[in-house]
């Protein structure tokens, strides 16, 4: 008997024993979105799909890719702009984000007041700032310990041409920009140890890619600013690159799996939050409160045709800066028109505010027509597409460098543009700051928004009818 006793006991040590040194699985979970441009209206539901994961995965992180303002102003246009976005963000619980070019929309201070307001850190390797603004919260990077994993998260953002993300050059005062491949090297040095490394970044799709191929160090790049739906998992070599579209539309949900500390399998999913059928009453209580101001129902105009594009919404823009000038044309940038569907119904000034939240000054220019034409160019290659336009219209093509050729434009009068001629144009403050061309005239400003003639020009064009309207076509090979 004692024997048996004593085999028993043996087995059961020796089965503990392999039990301990057996290897340990761990799990954690990342919910990310980008680009959520201040679309209020989801966030029940996002509140609501977050509990729902928080339940089941308790080591569960949130993070945002950047963007979060500029599109709704009932957020933008709010008493303390942007402040709503970042009161429902600290309702879900986000627990990072970093910078998107549009963050700077406000300038540096409103930036520093949304860093104030956060219940959660920002990341971005790539900005420094001068110490008169007093930035705090803001960081290269950020550690979490995760039961006993140390997860490493560094921040990105895009830069343009001109050495700047994509706004407003004004806009910079004060915050001073680098590569981001420039400094990833020493954060991802310091963060050696980490179980993991993520890249939480604002710089696109296709450089994301870029990125994951040049720093096969990181374990995955949560990304942004491309607005690109991830559908399924993508990996540039062993990195795993996820972007939830925008809009809150959607959010990815990134798993991690770890054996003994080792991360040996990631996969993603991409999750509706549109279609979530539950709501978060506390969120959706805060929503209802923000839009709750009558002010911005006011009818402005009636839309007889339903639009469904862009360029129909961008030609109803360069209409009311060329018409209320009396300009012989106006331009306006396609990144600059923020929504391409408006349904024949009343539009209000909720719709005007969130098809130009930018709400630049109108600048007008004497160019010839040759430098209208290096302006096209310019836009195409800035902006990441053909300028919207008034007063002409106009055809090209786009050659194997992808770059805007045999341009042929035509004035409203039939008259093919007189590339020796001088004309009257108008455009936004943003164009004229940003776009790279030829040019003598350095233009001045007429001392009025964009939003003010267009509110000038519905005043005297109570419906509108643009569903159809195409003024600009390229032509294939």
């Amino acid at each position: 008997m004692k024997k048996i006793t004593k085999l028993l006991l043996t087995v059961c040590f020796a089965t503990v024993f392999l039990s301990a040194c057996g290897p340990k699985e761990q799990k954690i979970y990342i919910v990310s979105t980008n680009d959520m441009h201040a679309n209020i209206d989801n966030f029940p539901q996002l509140a609501a799909l977050i509990d729902s994961l928080r339940e089941a995965h308790p080591h569960l992180l949130v993070f945002g890719a950047g963007d979060n303002r500029s599109g709704n102003p009932i957020n933008d246009r709010f008493t303390e702009p942007a402040k709503p976005m970042y009161e429902l963000m600290n309702a879900v619980g986000f627990d990072l984000s970093t910078f998107g070019n549009h963050e700077w929309d406000g300038g540096p201070i409103a930036l520093r007041n949304v860093l104030g307001w956060a219940n959660f850190s920002f990341v971005c390797a790539n900005v420094t700032f001068d110490d008169t603004l007093q930035m705090r919260n803001v960081y290269p990077y950020v550690t979490f310990k995760l039961d006993s994993l140390r997860i490493g998260v560094i921040g990105g953002i895009q830069l343009g041409e001109n050495g700047l993300p994509d706004f407003h050059p004004k806009n910079a005062n004060g915050s001073h920009f680098v590569p981001i491949n420039e400094v990833l090297p020493m954060y991802i040095e310091e963060l050696k140890d980490c179980n993991a490394i993520f890249l939480l970044s604002h710089c696109g799709y296709e450089e994301d890619r870029e990125i994951a191929a040049q720093f096969p160090e990181l374990d995955a790049i949560f990304g942004g600013h491309s607005h690109t739906r991830v559908a399924e998992k993508q990996l540039v070599g062993d990195v795993m690159i996820t972007q939830a579209e925008a809009k809150v539309k959607f959010v990815t949900l990134s798993t991690f799996t770890f054996l003994n500390g080792k991360l040996v399998d990631k996969d993603m999913q991409l999750l509706s939050v549109k279609d979530f059928p539950k709501r978060n009453a506390k969120v959706q209580a805060m929503v209802d409160q923000y839009n709750s101001n009558d002010y911005f129902r006011t009818v402005v105009a009636t839309n007889t045709t339903p639009i469904e594009s862009y360029e129909s919404l961008g030609c109803l823009m360069t209409d009311a800066i060329r018409n209320t000038t009396g300009s012989d044309m106006g331009f306006q940038n396609p990144g600059g028109v923020r929504f391409d569907t408006l349904s024949a119904r009343p539009v209000t000034l909720k719709d005007i505010f969130a098809l130009d939240p930018f709400d630049n000054e109108i600048i007008a220019f004497t160019l010839s027509g040759q430098e209208i034409v290096n302006m096209m160019k310019s836009c195409f290659t800035t902006d990441g597409g053909p300028v919207y336009c008034s007063g002409c219209s106009y055809k090209f093509k786009v050659d194997e460098n992808g770059e805007m050729t045999d341009i042929q434009v035509t004035l409203d009068n039939g008259k093919p543009l007189d590339l020796n001629a001088k004309y009257n144009i108008v455009m936004n403050s943003y164009m004229s700051s940003v776009f790279d061309y030829e040019h003598e005239d350095e233009g001045h400003t007429t001392f009025r928004s964009s939003n003010e003639l267009l509110l000038e020009y519905l005043a005297g064009h109570p419906e509108i009818d643009y569903g159809k309207t195409q003024r600009v076509i390229e032509i294939e090979e």
